[in-house]
């Protein structure tokens, strides 16, 4: 079928999760519309994520967070510059994905013609209706941030979807991991586990002696390495969990958000919270264990098989709360390290199930 050529813009700023559940929008677009030119703005911070992704023709990083905190003339003239890129562009359609109101002056400062939003009731900010002329289908509220995202293409008609999760990045960045694991040979004469204990907010954080705990089992039960990973003021974090240990582990060097996803590519299992690590694990096919308080994995989980979400439901979880209304974390405290080793001896086999089974497949093909 011959599509006209037609302008796009994705407004999804911010953060890695948020971004990487938008991917699948992405590889749709431009499935459907090979020739079209589709732009994704995005804050600066996080433009890593996307930038040598070959379905955009161009990435507009912006630094909304800078400017919000640098109220002045060269923060406003900034703010100009870029409204005035954005009409230039002459977008067809913007696709807010954020359902924020700063996103909805976004797409309104385009000027295109068509501005689409999510349906009022799935808006985090319900004035973002005002800026959006088309808005998608209400999806319950337990339905996946990832499907959320896709219904807003309706608004172009019928689409075949794709589940796809493209995070590619540079062989500069992929350099960073490599040089790391040459320097540290040790580290990978096992399959490596990856634990980073960080998250959002605090309520979303589990024990750090749990974490240890943890880490010493699957040295010792399940042969795994450990390395540390941790992202901008959660070092001491590490810290503690190696000084904790009984077996010895690794701590991942400093690195950008692209040379993190080069040492994650090289992981055969991740544990941690909800956190933008998490979400490029499984996003690149790392097996998953995860722990989840105030936020839902059915909403914000995986969006694949091979993942293991472990919490423990009470009346008050899922709040979405950074602090505790309750005072507590009792959640996330219900949560114990058998919870997780079992949960991770569960996803090893079935993994394992699942290689044994690919094989006795390609052998009964010869």
């Amino acid at each position: 079928m011959n599509l006209p050529k037609q302008k796009f813009l994705i407004i999804k700023l911010s953060s890695i999760g948020d971004i990487v559940h938008a991917l699948p929008f992405l590889r749709t677009l431009r499935k459907n519309h090979p020739k079209a030119y589709i732009a994704w703005i995005i804050e600066k911070s996080f433009q890593d994520l996307i930038k040598c992704n070959p379905d955009l023709d161009e990435v507009i990083p912006i630094p909304t967070k800078h400017w919000r905190q640098n109220l002045n003339i060269k923060s406003w003239d900034e703010v100009c510059r870029t409204r005035k890129l954005l009409k230039e562009r002459q977008f067809d359609w913007t696709f807010d994905l954020q359902g924020l109101i700063k996103t909805g002056v976004i797409a309104r400062s385009t000027g295109a013609p068509n501005r689409v939003g999510f349906h009022r009731k799935n808006c985090r900010e319900k004035i973002n209706t005002w800026f959006n002329n088309n808005q998608s289908d209400y999806l319950s509220s337990g339905s996946h941030i990832v499907d959320r995202c896709l219904s807003q293409l309706s608004a172009l008609g019928d689409f075949h979807f794709q589940t796809d999760f493209n995070i590619s990045i540079s062989a500069e960045d992929e350099h960073t991991s490599e040089d790391f694991m040459k320097k540290n040979n040790k580290l990978t004469e096992k399959p490596i586990a990856g634990i980073n204990p960080g998250g959002g907010f605090p309520t979303k954080l589990w024990s750090i002696e749990r974490y240890a705990l943890l880490a010493d089992r699957l040295a010792e039960e399940l042969g795994f390495s450990i390395l540390l990973t941790w992202g901008p003021g959660e070092k001491e974090m590490v810290q503690n969990i190696a000084g904790s240990m009984k077996h010895p582990s690794w701590i991942a060097p400093k690195t950008t958000i692209a040379e993190s996803i080069g040492l994650y590519k090289k992981l055969s299992l991740f544990v941690g919270g909800d956190s933008g690590p998490f979400h490029i694990c499984w996003a690149i096919g790392v097996p998953t264990i995860s722990v989840w308080g105030p936020t839902d994995p059915n909403r914000n989980g995986a969006y694949s098989k091979s993942h293991q979400a472990v919490f423990h439901k009470l009346n008050c979880s899922f709040c979405w709360k950074r602090k505790c209304p309750l005072g507590t974390t009792e959640c996330m405290d219900k949560i114990t390290v058998q919870n997780m080793f079992e949960a991770t001896k569960k996803l090893v086999s079935e993994r394992v199930m699942m290689v044994t089974s690919s094989q006795r497949s390609t052998q009964n093909l010869r």
